[in-house]
């Protein structure tokens, strides 16, 4: 199995943090979109949009990170991240398309917003506009995390892609300076989710 991850990328990191979770060996390239390699043609040919991250496991290429993460989990049924029940998996499902589709566009103008490093490798400027609207949506989501969380340590109960699905751009954020302290639940979840050896390893791997 080879990843081919960006670096200083968050997706590329949820897709890294998924596959060390789910103890699946494999082998790992890292692709430098700031020098183009994400344009070559012979990474183009795995992921034709030429973003990071994409999976080649034999005869089979896969692109988008929660996708990946996804199906490492179900050809590593012993990592237990996904439910073993189809109301499990689904609600496991409900969370990912929560971040994909809400929760991680309003982290982005933030963390680019105030992270040097991030602006200088995907050569972007702060926005400030766009980071207060971040902050708005936030505003809105962030007690939706908070109450599940306020009931039981992870998202579903059990550690599971779901909690995975946040780690990257929750991370960069709180890197950036942003404040969790009104959402203790989240905070805690958090320093538990950032204290795990896998995600240890993935900020190695992704971030040096």
């Amino acid at each position: 199995m080879d990843l081919y991850y960006g670096i200083v990328s968050g997706n590329s990191a949820r897709a890294v943090f998924g596959v060390l979770e789910s103890g699946a060996p494999f082998v790992g390239h890292p692709v430098d979109a700031s020098r183009g390699e994400n344009r070559e043609a012979s990474y183009v040919a795995m992921n034709p949009m030429g973003k990071v991250p994409a999976l080649v496991d034999g005869a089979f290429t896969l692109w988008e990170s929660n996708a990946i993460n996804g199906y490492v989990a179900e050809k590593h049924p012993e990592s237990a991240l996904l439910p073993k029940t189809p109301e499990g998996r689904a609600a496991v499902q409900r969370w990912l398309y929560f971040q994909v589709g809400h929760v991680s566009p309003a982290c982005l103008p933030i963390f680019r917003a105030t992270l040097p490093r991030v602006q200088a490798f995907w050569r972007v400027q702060p926005d400030a506009k766009a980071v207060e609207a971040g902050k708005k949506e936030l505003a809105r989501f962030l007690p939706i995390l908070e109450d599940a969380l306020a009931r039981k340590p992870w998202l579903e109960g059990a550690f599971s892609l779901a909690d995975i699905a946040y780690a990257p751009h929750f991370w960069l954020i709180s890197e950036g300076g942003f404040d969790f302290s009104a959402t203790p639940a989240i905070h805690a979840w958090l320093e538990r989710l950032f204290a795990r050896p896998a995600w240890q390893r993935t900020k190695e791997l992704v971030w040096g």
